[in-house]
């Protein structure tokens, strides 16, 4: 069954860890998607810049989604690798992330991501893989 954006919103309103972080879904297109996320005070480290932890969450979370967006509702994908490069500090306002995949098989997935601030620039990149999950046997009905 295909994931779409609809989907991806709904899911994301049952995910407390989004929710916390504010977390908006722009666009999912098959193996293609974009997130949103406010940037707040409680976000910011001490020096008034965004958390480097933040761009991991979002290059993690927008890889996710672009996983679902290929392999269908049932994927239930798990990060078995993250790398993330910081390229350069965002402050507050808004940033954006954008993942594609990159090879989609059987049992992993890999895909690349890019994190945005305002002005898009490029604040972050990163690959990552996921394994593809199978629903547990008292979920699959």
């Amino acid at each position: 069954m295909p994931w779409t954006t609809e989907d991806e919103i709904a899911w994301t309103l049952t995910n407390p860890f989004r929710q916390f972080l504010g977390v908006e879904v722009a666009f999912v297109d098959g193996p293609v998607a974009e997130i949103t996320l406010p940037v707040h005070e409680r976000l910011l480290q001490a020096y008034g810049m965004v958390h480097g932890g933040i761009y991991c969450v979002l290059i993690d979370t927008v890889l996710g989604t672009a996983v679902r967006g290929a392999s269908g509702a049932d994927s239930r994908p798990l990060t078995v690798d993250l790398n993330v490069s910081f390229l350069r500090p965002a402050g507050r306002g808004r940033l954006r992330a954008r993942a594609s995949i990159i090879k989609h098989g059987r049992q992993v997935t890999v895909g690349n991501a890019d994190v945005f601030d305002d002005q898009d620039r490029k604040v972050a990149t990163g690959r990552g893989s996921f394994l593809l999950g199978k629903p547990s046997p008292d979920e699959s009905g």
